[in-house]
């Protein structure tokens, strides 16, 4: 397809409360959406989620929008664009800027989708029309507070409940979660890098809480320490910021360093390389899951277009809209039975609603036009 216009619209948004984990606060955020036209006058939006103020594994929210904006849309505005071919890695010799070229990459497939007169999901084989969906629940200032806030999110019902830790604030918080909701509910914790390999025996004491798994207890880099805990404890270890792209989760299976695996498109540079993943992941029968970045309707409608694929088999962090926004940019996902439904009309399936794009706080700004 050859691209006529790409526009950037930046929508504040405040979350409804604070989500705390081992490496900072999220406490707003500005949407910043992607509008691509393409010559034939179909529209598409994507979503560039690089979080403010943390640097998760990539670029900083701001570095983010000026390689998108400077660097990525005038290369690819330069070309006839086919999505099948666009790996994080074939960006014209461009390296990195994972969250941008997935931003321009989501909307590309939607307007894909439209072009075929599919759903995403559609065209990206997916097999359900529902995803059963988890909640994250983040650090407070007391256990009481974590557990609080757990038996809300399963009381809207959740499926399960993910647990951020870190030291110091990890087996007591797991226990008193464990004990209010009982042993099958299905409960999981995530470290976001925040341990070291002595630690790897307090860890292995985490198998006493019955978790689905761990994520990510370690740095990225350090796979050894992830397939020492992997080896030792029966707690099955999840990778996340380990992961950016398909050499690297080839590389961490054959260390043994995980057994399941957090694909957020964002994070692996978009929905091309996380197919690329998933499939590795079939063929090898690794578990998988989609993870969130604090999307807006617009990467949830992708995100779970993408987790309806046979190869995603644990619950993804693609929570109802309410969870974190008063008011989603578009129309709300409603949280149905434990389960989110994957939009199904033609392309991602939601758009922007024209009211919030008319807001006086809306900036929207023509990048390309041809």
């Amino acid at each position: 397809m050859r691209i006529e216009r790409i526009r950037v619209v930046r929508v504040p948004l405040v979350l409804v409360s604070p989500l705390r984990t081992s490496d900072g606060a999220h406490q707003s955020r500005d949407a910043v959406l992607v509008e691509v036209t393409d010559a034939s006058g179909y529209v598409g939006w994507g979503e560039n989620v690089a979080p403010v103020g943390v640097a998760y594994v990539d670029d900083s929210a701001q570095q983010s929008y000026e390689a998108m904006v400077n660097l990525l849309i005038p290369e690819v505005t330069q070309h006839e664009v086919f999505v099948a071919d666009f790996f994080a890695n074939n960006w014209w010799g461009i390296e990195g800027h994972h969250f941008a070229k997935h931003a321009i990459e989501s909307a590309l497939w939607d307007v894909h989708a439209k072009r075929q007169g599919k759903s995403l999901a559609s065209v990206l084989g997916g097999v359900t029309g529902v995803v059963e969906v988890g909640a994250v629940v983040g650090m407070h200032d007391t256990i009481d507070a974590v557990v609080d806030e757990v038996m809300q999110r399963v009381n809207e019902g959740y499926a399960r409940v993910k647990i951020k830790i870190a030291p110091g604030h990890d087996a007591e918080v797991l226990a008193a979660v464990r004990e209010a909701v009982g042993i099958e509910y299905a409960l999981q914790a995530d470290a976001n890098g925040a341990y070291s390999a002595s630690d790897i025996d307090l860890l292995c004491s985490f198998d006493a809480y019955a978790l689905q798994f761990i994520e990510q207890p370690f740095a990225a880099q350090d796979l050894d320490s992830h397939a020492q805990l992997s080896q030792r404890s029966a707690t099955s270890v999840c990778l996340d910021e380990s992961v950016m792209t398909t050499s690297q989760l080839l590389n961490a299976l054959d260390l043994g360093a995980c057994d399941v695996v957090n694909i957020k498109p964002s994070r692996v540079g978009g929905i091309r390389e996380a197919i690329a993943m998933h499939d590795l992941l079939v063929e090898r029968g690794v578990d998988a899951w989609v993870g969130g970045m604090l999307e807006t309707g617009i990467g949830r409608a992708s995100c779970l277009a993408l987790a309806s694929m046979p190869g995603f088999t644990l619950t993804p962090d693609l929570s109802a809209s309410a969870r974190y926004f008063q008011r989603d940019v578009t129309a709300p996902f409603v949280l149905d039975d434990g389960c989110l439904h994957v939009p199904q009309g033609i392309g991602i399936g939601v758009e922007p609603l024209e009211e919030v794009l008319a807001e006086e706080n809306v900036v929207i700004e023509t990048v390309f036009e041809h």
